[in-house]
């Protein structure tokens, strides 16, 4: 049996998750944590499971924490794991390079999976996306279509930024030179060396479509990852937790964990 804690389990990633693991004969929840200040701290969110407000709360011995907290609880949440010897997995996003560092620090002592996406599709996805830049890069454009619904803030994704840093290192350039994040009109405009464009749509309640158009001469090719229900996220997560059980202390990606399911099977 694992057994893990869920950081930012009154979020909207964390909810997902907790129902996720029910799902799963292999995963069991032993501990929530939730935003010190919230009313909800106290509140039994499933039979036995007490929403709590600190990790040093709650019993962690061989528990995995699953996070998907803010910047600064999460790194909170990892000096006390690193004492207690707790692998992490992290779905926070936003850190700053400092605490990027801190993390990678950290993972000397413990071991760490972090992503900015767990859907097992969309990291399948990046793999292929390396592939094919692999075949096409130096003869095709690149262009990225990233449509999400209204309400999503931040223009581009993460994911779309993501998407657009791997094909950049896939063709040995740094990212920050070749990404053109869409177009102002300028009738002069033309395509840059290994120029990446990423177009970013907002409408609707819809959830999220990724598309990669690699354009040559007298041809196309269209790679789309659609994701219809954020559960996807949750069911990754499961993945993660499975894989980082009794790992060595490091940092670790989704790519590990897809290895990690290739060889399983």
């Amino acid at each position: 049996m694992i057994d893990i804690i869920v950081s930012g389990a009154m979020g909207r990633m964390g909810t997902k998750i907790l129902t996720e693991a029910l799902l799963h004969e292999d995963i069991s929840v032993v501990g929530a944590l939730g935003n010190p200040r919230s009313s909800t701290i106290g509140k039994e969110l499933q039979p036995g499971l007490v929403l709590q407000s600190d990790l040093a709360n709650i019993s962690s011995e061989n528990a995995i924490l699953v996070d998907f907290s803010t910047p600064a609880a999460t790194l909170h949440h990892i000096a006390l794991a690193k004492k207690i010897g707790m692998p992490v997995v992290i779905g926070t996003t936003g850190f700053s390079e400092e605490q990027e560092v801190a993390i990678r620090d950290a993972a000397k002592s413990i071991p760490i999976l972090e992503s900015h996406n767990y859907g097992i599709g969309m990291n399948a996805f990046w793999e292929i996306l390396k592939v094919a830049t692999q075949y096409l890069g130096k003869d095709f454009d690149i262009e990225i279509i990233e449509f999400h619904g209204a309400s999503k803030p931040d223009v581009p994704s993460g994911t779309g930024n993501t998407i657009a840093s791997i094909i950049a290192r896939e063709q040995g350039d740094i990212p920050e030179d070749v990404i053109q994040y869409g177009r102002e009109q300028n009738r002069s405009n033309t395509r840059k060396h290994h120029e990446i464009g990423i177009h970013s749509l907002r409408g609707g309640s819809y959830r999220s479509d990724h598309t990669v158009i690699f354009a040559g001469n007298g041809e196309r090719l269209e790679f789309t990852h659609r994701e219809e229900d954020s559960s996807i996220i949750a069911r990754g997560v499961m993945w993660a937790t499975r894989f980082l059980q009794g790992k060595s202390p490091g940092v670790y990606h989704m790519a590990d964990v897809l290895d990690f399911m290739r060889n399983s099977q």
